[in-house]
């Protein structure tokens, strides 16, 4: 996701990404997805999941604040607006745009509190009905989360709990359909070492073997 931040600040996140797991893991997301119709892909970034949305037969268009990331998902014939999000849904709802889906993939986690729930309380309104709202962040259950991995990228502001999120949605009308932490998210590790961070985690109480992603699914009911 690219929020509008120095470029550099960027750079330095994206260097700590392996794009086949995180290919891998954006796959696993399609399942939350309506079987067709429109999807829009707030904070695309390169596009790396507008990619796997069009080889799954969606129809998919992007937004994205940062001009390069634009610049490479037009280049591989993605539809995407070089926009600030708020202000792309705000345009998308003023002109009675309507999706079967929209995604944000690690995306809130870059704003502060009452820009993340504007954000998505606009965000919902972009719903057809049965649509659906999909959001993956970083799940600060994980202690690897907390302590390491959310702080590499320099443009993270702070986590959202799924609880935080579930209620956020019920409170823009949405059901929440689903909730859980990504098992796909794990920490990559030999047999042995999984084990044995399960059992340090089970002794000390601290996970640090689980899901370091959490998903949340939200549907807009028929009227």
């Amino acid at each position: 996701m690219s929020g509008g931040q120095d470029a550099s600040a960027h750079d330095l996140a994206r260097g700590y990404v392996d794009a086949d797991e995180d290919r891998e893991k954006k796959r696993g997301y399609l399942r939350f997805l309506p079987a067709s119709g429109t999807v829009l892909d707030l904070g695309c970034g390169t596009g790396a999941f507008l990619d796997l949305l069009r080889d799954a037969g969606w129809t998919a268009r992007g937004v994205d604040a940062s001009p390069a990331a634009v610049a490479a998902c037009r280049a591989r014939g993605h539809a995407v607006d070089c926009a600030d999000l708020a202000a792309a849904v705000a345009r998308l709802h003023a002109d009675s745009a309507r999706f079967s889906a929209v995604v944000l993939v690690h995306v809130v986690e870059h704003f502060d509190g009452p820009r993340a729930l504007a954000l998505l309380a606009a965000a919902a309104t972009l719903l057809a009905p049965s649509g659906v709202l999909l959001i993956v962040t970083p799940d600060p259950r994980s202690a690897i989360v907390l302590e390491e991995t959310f702080w590499l990228d320099p443009t993270h502001v702070r986590p959202y709990p799924r609880a935080l999120l579930e209620r956020a949605l019920r409170a823009a009308g949405l059901t929440v359909v689903a909730s859980l932490r990504d098992p796909a998210s794990r920490p990559r590790r030999s047999a042995f070492r999984t084990l044995l961070a399960r059992l340090r985690s089970a002794l000390s109480g601290v996970d640090r073997s689980g899901p370091m992603d959490a998903i949340v699914v939200a549907r807009r009911e028929p009227q």
